[in-house]
């Protein structure tokens, strides 16, 4: 599960994505081909632009709340946690990664959309990896915070993911913007506004609490007979 959502971008996945978007243009023309052969093959690296990208995104970020509700619909707390640091593990190492290929090639919201199939997977691979962290962070904030303590520059390192995801507002869609600017607050106290609260906290707690048990009334031992005679024999 983790594995494909965490690297959405992938050799064939790329191809599968966009169909998609292509769909109806890819059947008609696979329609009127006699011969397999004659089907002009497709190169993704010049169809795939940041309009492109940016309807690829917001159906991978459909599916990131699908995995958020799969994970709220787990009420065992240990196989959740160990769900959650299998996936957290994993996109704290795409954003390692994929962020070092973006910085050596001076990728930025500035400059053009990327034209080499490796850097497009790892453009797409970090800033929905950013957000899923975000989904993950502010639904689960206290099982979260368990998990990255292990992580000792977690907090800087996904700051950075962030703010360096949020610079692309011509590719995330609204939803998106909203919940990177909640993670910040999350994540980092001193940015904070008086008015912050992390409206996803309140189901964390309904839902990971594991059920206190019945304390059993213990039957307390009867004493011998009162020294102290009862009103009635007074």
């Amino acid at each position: 599960m983790w594995s494909i959502l965490c690297r959405p971008l992938e050799g064939l996945t790329l191809a599968t994505t966009l169909v998609v978007l292509t769909g109806i243009i890819t059947l008609l023309g696979l329609a009127a081909a006699k011969d397999v052969d004659q089907v002009p093959k497709l190169d993704l690296t010049k169809i795939m632009n940041d309009k492109v990208y940016s309807k690829v995104f917001v159906r991978r970020r459909e599916e990131h709340k699908l995995l958020v509700n799969h994970l709220r619909s787990i009420d065992d707390y240990a196989k959740r946690y160990k769900l959650m640091k299998l996936g957290l593990d994993e996109i704290i190492r795409v954003i390692r990664e994929e962020g070092g290929k973006l910085r050596g090639n001076q990728i930025t919201a500035k400059s053009e959309f990327p034209k080499d199939q490796e850097l497009i997977t790892a453009l797409a691979q970090f800033l929905e990896n950013t957000c899923l962290f975000g989904e993950i962070v502010l639904h689960f904030p206290d099982m979260s915070y368990r998990i990255l303590k292990n992580v000792t520059d977690w907090r800087e390192l996904m700051t950075q993911a962030l703010d360096y995801t949020k610079a692309f507002n011509h590719i995330l869609d609204d939803k998106s913007i909203e919940l990177l600017g909640l993670l910040n607050q999350e994540i980092n106290v001193d940015q904070r506004t008086d008015e912050y609260v992390n409206p996803y906290r309140e189901v964390e707690t309904v839902a990971t609490e594991p059920p206190k048990k019945k304390k059993k009334d213990k039957a307390k031992p009867k004493k011998g007979p009162s020294l102290t005679p009862s009103r009635n024999e007074l």
